[in-house]
């Protein structure tokens, strides 16, 4: 089957695509800023089966620029679609965002609204909303590999102990997500039960000042039914034991 990956670069995109090769599937990595003539053009050169559009901006803190939010999660989802109508694909994945449900929306979950509520009119398709995904390959920035870091490190950080979040393992999203499952968490655990059981795998404690609670980390309105092939146990334990190998390796490189 021919796989068109939109986002590919991203910690969910480039986890389908490694998942798809090693599955023996044909994985086309469709370029950043492709123009509808250019996909166009790829189109006709290998028609797609499915079509994954992870691609995305304003997910990331440092990512501010609301234009940039309205062309990346709006205007480039129907241009996607837009050229995919004239061609026999299967389906079109669209990845959006829990962050839609929340009481008070931002710029980012605006726009991921405005893709779903378009690649609704659109046959063929599907929404697929992820929620806290992690595992190997996370942006270092992100909660679990920041407790990582600072575990490994000895340095303090701010935690804020009580945000709640339906933590789903990378490898559970990608077997959930192929299976036609459209919202994609684990059970919601607190950030402080998190630190716990990293500091258990790892034999150390986390220094950290407590933060303040955020009104979008109380916990998921409607929280999803729980996926769990993997336990949190487990994944946490695969995230850490690959996070000390990359710290390993960077200080043998040194």
């Amino acid at each position: 089957m021919n796989y068109y990956i939109f986002g590919s670069s991203g910690f969910i995109g480039l986890a389908m695509v490694r998942h798809l090769t090693e599955a023996k599937q044909h994985v086309f990595r469709v370029p950043r800023n492709i123009t509808p003539r250019e996909l166009d053009k790829m189109f006709d050169a290998v028609n797609p089966d499915y079509i994954m559009n992870f691609a995305a901006y304003g997910n990331h803190n440092y990512q501010k620029d609301f234009e940039m939010m309205v062309k990346a999660n709006i205007l480039a989802t129907y241009n996607i679609l837009e050229t995919a109508r004239y061609y026999d694909y299967k389906l079109f994945y669209n990845v959006t965002t829990s962050s839609t449900m929340l009481s008070r929306q931002t710029g980012y979950s605006i726009t991921k609204y405005c893709g779903e509520q378009i690649t609704n009119l659109y046959e063929r398709t599907i929404n697929v909303m992820p929620y806290s995904v992690y595992g190997p390959g996370e942006s270092e920035y992100r909660l679990i590999p920041t407790v990582i870091s600072r575990l490994i490190s000895g340095r303090d950080m701010i935690l804020e102990e009580n945000a709640v979040h339906s933590w789903i393992y990378i490898d559970d999203f990608i077997k959930a997500m192929l299976e036609g499952k459209t919202e994609l968490g684990g059970k919601q655990v607190k950030n402080i039960e998190i630190v716990k059981i990293l500091e258990e795998i790892s034999g150390k404690k986390l220094h950290y000042t407590p933060g303040r609670l955020r009104d979008y980390d109380c916990g998921d309105a409607r929280p999803p039914k729980p996926i769990c092939y993997t336990s949190l146990e487990d994944g946490l334990k695969r995230t850490y034991e690959h996070f000390t190998r990359k710290d390993n390796r960077a200080v043998q490189e040194a």
